[in-house]
């Protein structure tokens, strides 16, 4: 059965300090707050510096939720950390650096940048269910991995590479990456309770496992915003990292270091040739018809793109998609052209819907969380728009 919102869990309220704005704020809080429970979300919430905008839960007694790939955006976190305790010279190190049986052929120039921006040009299967979460050792096959194209050329997601961090962390910080971020970083947030989930090697996931509260993944959030430094004073992470996590990377302007940067706006209209790629692709005409109905037509978000795509493909568009589309290493861009207007937020994403954003501008965090259930059904209850939903919060609030 769904989880449903509980009335006794609901926090819902304008401070004082926003009361004077335009009537469009407590509208938009109630806008997201509508998806929200549309969506079947397990928690939400919404903070403007120390006060809190929105907070709901789907039980009386909130509990961690596994952040699945927004585990990524912590591990950055931890590489971070090895440079500002000296463990680490510079992310532009090789990883031969760290394991000298990369010290060889086009491995040699792979860095660790490359292994946080996704430019490493290591083989891997966008869908992790097929080869990573069964493996044993995910820094050994991560390690063992073929190059599919030449490291630092092209942007493209991976999950296998991301898993090579845990073990440049354990092996540099003398402890594994779990125990280094519990000390280092969440101990002095406050953080107690979060669980990280390890492969059957003893080594902590790079590419999901962590779970934690909302309240606590908000606490992540705020240190950004300030900076890498805690609640009480104490540094955490050097003021140049945290803005290395954001900055745009050399092959893509959606990423910065394991964060994703989200514009003010964002359009999308199909290629001209891209029915031509998908036939290249030997990609199924179910499919192919799905994306070249988008003929035409101009996506004003990329969760309004794969509402239009689940739509035409049906109840199963996930796997359909998931089939012909990502496993065959197709990207969004391949088939649509993008246009994006500023960076305004940063987040960290996972499956499903797992969202902390950022909004520096306005000292927003927001989280939308919600766990694993055989009852999700996609695209509908991943609330694809909540960053944009942040983002038209965000833009009706007056300055600080």
């Amino acid at each position: 059965m769904r989880a449903m919102w509980v009335s006794a869990c609901l926090v819902f309220a304008v401070p004082a300090g926003l009361a004077a704005n335009p009537p469009q704020v407590p509208d938009a809080l109630t806008t997201i707050e509508a998806k929200a429970t549309a969506t079947h979300s397990d928690a939400l919430l919404i903070q403007r510096g120390n006060e809190t905008l929105l907070e709901m839960y789907a039980c009386p007694t909130p509990e961690p939720v596994a952040l699945m790939s927004a585990t990524k955006s912590i591990v950055a976190l931890a590489i971070g950390l090895l440079l500002e305790d000296g463990k680490l010279d510079s992310i532009d190190q090789p990883v031969s650096d760290v394991f000298p049986e990369w010290a060889q052929g086009r491995k040699r120039d792979i860095t660790i940048r490359m292994l946080l921006d996704h430019t490493s040009g290591l083989q891997n299967v966008p869908n992790a269910g097929v080869e990573l979460e069964s493996a044993p050792d995910l820094v050994q096959l991560a390690l063992a991995a073929e190059l599919a194209s030449d490291p630092g050329s092209s942007f493209a997601y991976n999950n296998k590479a991301t898993n090579l961090l845990t073990g440049i962390v354990g092996r540099l910080a003398g402890e594994p990456i779990d125990t280094y971020v519990a000390t280092r970083i969440f101990a002095p947030l406050g953080i107690t309770q979060s669980t990280w989930m390890r492969d059957e090697a003893g080594t902590p996931m790079g590419m999901a496992g962590l779970a934690m509260s909302a309240r606590d993944l908000a606490k992540v959030g705020r240190l950004l915003l300030d900076k890498g430094v805690a609640p009480g004073g104490e540094r955490i992470l050097g003021e140049a990292f945290v803005d290395m996590l954001t900055a745009e990377s050399a092959r893509s302007a959606d990423v910065g270091l394991l964060w994703w940067r989200n514009a003010a706006w964002e359009r999308y209209t199909l290629k001209d040739d891209a029915d031509a790629f998908l036939v290249d692709k030997d990609v199924a005409a179910d499919v192919r018809e799905a994306v070249v109905a988008a003929t035409g037509r101009t996506f004003t978000s990329k969760g309004e793109l794969i509402d239009f795509l689940s739509q035409r493909l049906g109840p199963a568009w996930g796997d359909r998609y998931g089939a012909e589309i990502t496993r065959r290493g197709i990207r969004l861009t391949d088939l649509f052209a993008q246009e994006r207007g500023p960076t305004q937020a940063y987040s960290a994403n996972g499956y499903l819907g797992q969202y902390l954003v950022i909004v520096p501008t306005q000292d927003i965090v927001a989280v939308r969380q919600i766990h694993r259930r055989e009852t999700h059904a996609f695209p509908d209850d991943d609330y694809a728009d909540f960053v944009s939903d942040v983002l038209r919060l965000a833009e009706v609030i007056e300055a600080p």
